[in-house]
């Protein structure tokens, strides 16, 4: 039975993925570096100091990465200021019904507090959520569960007990790890084949999920 949903943030809530590629970009720009869309790809769904860690290693230690986080990270503010960021497909439906069924909800994500903060709040889905862990309040980022564990801790529900929603590889690697309920939905990524193994469900979109919760309830109450 499907007690806690612990949602991934950009991606899987929110349309950021490609905004943020383009923030990054010209971020890079104003540095006087090439950064690859490849390279942004491989480091999707990590936290702040993975991130760093990736740049280090692909530009060398001299890389001015604070410098580098700063303009892209204030260049992603103005824009969820004027404009705010587009919602994923099926999000408030979804949202609306776990409310109306009580059902505890986190979001787990890679993103720094206050970015993640902010773009929550201009959405306007930041008070349907019981919980929050953002990607500086682990240590160790996705794939390690630990962000996910964190959230079912802290909505009172035990993992085993909890959906995790994912659309990053090293989202779906961490919640496979942390021992839930685990779906995919797709976004700009494409997951490997291998990674998916293990993986309760593929969907389309948000809007599938209520389906499954309603007959994962339905076989729990039937096995009983």
């Amino acid at each position: 039975m499907v007690r806690g949903v612990i949602f991934d943030m950009d991606g899987l809530m929110l349309d950021s993925e490609r905004l943020t590629s383009g923030f990054w970009k010209q971020a890079g720009e104003k540095i006087g570096a090439d950064i690859p869309m490849e390279f942004l790809d491989s480091f999707r769904g990590r936290n702040p100091a993975a991130i760093q860690e990736a740049f280090l290693k692909e530009f060398g230690p001299e890389f001015e990465f604070e410098r580098c986080r700063q303009i892209k990270t204030q260049l992603q503010y103005e824009y969820v200021r004027e404009y705010g960021i587009p919602l994923k497909e099926g999000l408030m439906r979804l949202l609306d019904y776990l409310k109306k069924h009580e059902i505890r909800m986190a979001v787990a994500t890679s993103t720094d507090r206050g970015l993640a903060d902010a773009m929550l709040r201009k959405a306007g889905v930041r008070e349907y959520f019981d919980a929050f862990v953002y990607g500086d309040m682990v240590e160790r980022s996705k794939p390690y569960p630990d962000i996910f564990l964190m959230a079912a801790a802290e909505i009172g529900v035990m993992i085993q007990e909890c959906l995790v929603l994912e659309d990053s590889i090293a989202g779906v690697e961490a919640g496979k790890a942390a021992g839930g309920y685990i779906i995919h939905i797709p976004d700009i990524i494409v997951v490997p084949q291998e990674v998916k193994e293990g993986i309760t469900a593929e969907f389309g979109s948000l809007n599938e999920v209520i389906e499954w919760i309603e007959m994962e309830g339905a076989s729990c109450l039937k096995r009983k």
